[in-house]
């Protein structure tokens, strides 16, 4: 039988004999950097149409992540090339969120108060999708701040 020369046949024979040394320690290395990277998420509470928390058939409440919703928020606010947001923040207070704060870069020549107020709306839209009708959710706490203005598109630069 021959032995495959190639890196791919290399790594195949290396993985399929005994754990090199120090192998146990670099996984670990490996493993504890990734768990810095990766921010754990807050939940955030789910609404039904009646105001109540959204629960399971074992009466378990039902959260979405914040990490979603910041998401959702971040493609909709980088869908056209007159603004992008520099951060999304959101307020949760005893599982329900309460605020959204919205920093936007927008591009020079745009008008401000009127993007702010076709914005809002669709905001407000993407979070009651995926929480449902949050009590206290409204426009009012839906907060947009402009940091930065630049020429051509924000999202490009």
């Amino acid at each position: 039988m021959a032995l495959d020369p190639s890196p791919l046949g290399r790594a195949i024979r290396a993985a399929r004999t005994d754990e090199p040394a120090g192998w146990v320690d670099l996984a670990e290395s490996i493993m504890s950097r990734v768990r810095r990277v990766v921010v754990p998420s807050e939940p955030i509470l789910t609404f039904t149409e009646q105001g109540t928390s959204t629960r399971d058939e074992e009466g378990s409440e039902t959260f979405v992540s914040a990490r979603v919703l910041t998401a959702a928020l971040r493609r909709l606010l980088q869908a056209h090339p007159t603004h992008a947001p520099e951060a999304i923040e959101l307020h949760v207070d005893e599982g329900g969120l309460t605020g959204i704060d919205i920093r936007l870069v927008a591009r020079y020549g745009v008008e401000l108060h009127p993007l702010a107020d076709n914005l809002r709306p669709q905001i407000l839209d993407i979070a009651r999708d995926l929480l449902g009708p949050a009590p206290g959710l409204d426009l009012s706490v839906i907060e947009i701040e402009y940091v930065d203005v630049t020429r051509g598109d924000p999202n490009r630069t």
